[in-house]
């Protein structure tokens, strides 16, 4: 029954969001076609967006699954998500994010086989659909120098504008493949070199 209404609720999200972005989509490229036609004929795991790519190694892809075992998720057909090793005071920022949907970027911890730990985050920001970069994640709990974290992309299908993981906010899953990117956390002096 949970399934059927977080279903429910995803559909009814899409179609609310379509006509949303149909009205005030100013970050999008005016060259974007719109997704208000299709959104009708699509089923939740047959989501498309114009970007392409994903990066990541299949260790990293690996880990993410396995780490995310049975939990649930949302296909989405090109995304993208892209973070690099960096210093922090406090904030993460995640170079670029692609998504058909409004959603959540959040920051986790390693477990100890090197795969992301989850629920629990060290922090989230939340994500507009389509292209957005240099997105800022501030923290809650300061990482140790050469600390390996993850970021992993979310959708927003739960009450709008609230992080809701675990829960109505699932995973987003290429292929099969939870979006997730691990990424490494440099000392201040390293930044120069």
């Amino acid at each position: 029954m949970v399934r059927f209404l977080s279903a429910f609720a995803a559909l009814l999200f899409i179609a609310g969001c379509s006509a949303i972005n149909e009205l005030g989509s100013t970050e999008s490229s005016s060259s974007a076609p719109s997704e208000s036609t299709e959104v009708e004929n699509l089923e939740i795991e047959d989501i498309e967006v114009e970007s392409t790519e994903v990066e990541g190694t299949d260790a990293e892809v690996a880990a993410a699954e396995n780490a995310e075992g049975e939990e649930e998720g949302i296909n989405q057909k090109n995304v993208r998500l892209v973070v690099k090793d960096q210093t922090t005071a406090g904030q993460i920022v995640i170079e670029e994010v692609a998504t058909a949907r409004d959603g959540w970027v959040s920051i986790h911890q390693s477990n100890e086989d090197g795969g992301i730990e989850l629920p629990d985050s060290l922090g989230q920001a939340r994500v507009d659909a389509g292209d957005s970069e240099d997105v800022v994640v501030d923290l809650w709990e300061a990482p140790y120098p050469e600390e390996k974290l993850w970021v992993l992309l979310h959708i927003d299908s739960g009450d709008r504008g609230i992080y809701e993981f675990p829960g109505a906010d699932v995973a987003v899953k290429k292929n099969g493949e939870t979006m997730a990117r691990s990424f490494y956390i440099k000392e201040d002096s390293e930044e120069g070199e």
